[in-house]
């Protein structure tokens, strides 16, 4: 899958997401259900700090951004500092070295999980892209998109900014 495959992937699951919002379905429950069903359940998965923190990728595929070392990385510390709950970077099949989510379980106490949320829109705020997010009452998976894709997306969905 290439990156700009994967980033529509993810744009389109985002997507459904948002469009089931609107039904009686808990969107929480409909996206923690994405996470064991499709991502947990069928692709490899290692721990995300080690994994980044050796050279794995995951935004940064062509070795001309570092954007995994100055935003990915610092984020998942941040956040393992507010929560010690399993991170865990979801690979490609088609390539070992790199990933195509991150996902990160979510504590039980509400008030941690929105220090959470605090914590990634401060790290969303300092990248010119988009850290895309989708939250569930287990699982928050993240991916992140480039600042053009992210001006498209703006421009077609004003409210994506609002993604909790």
């Amino acid at each position: 899958m290439t990156w700009r495959s994967r980033r529509w992937l993810y744009v389109a699951c985002l997507g459904l997401v948002w469009a089931t919002s609107g039904c009686r379905q808990d969107i929480q429950e409909v996206a923690d259900d994405h996470v064991r069903k499709d991502m947990l359940a069928h692709h490899e998965k290692r721990e995300a700090l080690p994994f980044l923190e050796n050279h794995g990728q995951f935004f940064d595929m062509d070795g001309t951004t570092h954007v995994d070392r100055d935003v990915v990385v610092p984020l998942l510390k941040r956040l393992k500092e507010l929560a010690a709950t399993p991170q865990w970077a979801i690979m490609r099949p088609e390539k070992r070295d790199s990933a195509f989510a991150v996902l990160i379980e979510l504590p039980k106490d509400k008030k941690l999980v929105d220090r959470m949320a605090d914590a990634v829109q401060e790290a969303d705020d300092k990248f010119s892209g988009l850290i895309l997010q989708q939250w569930g009452h287990e699982f928050l998976m993240i991916d992140l998109i480039d600042q053009q894709s992210y001006e498209i997306l703006k421009k077609s969905n004003p409210d994506i900014d609002n993604q909790r």
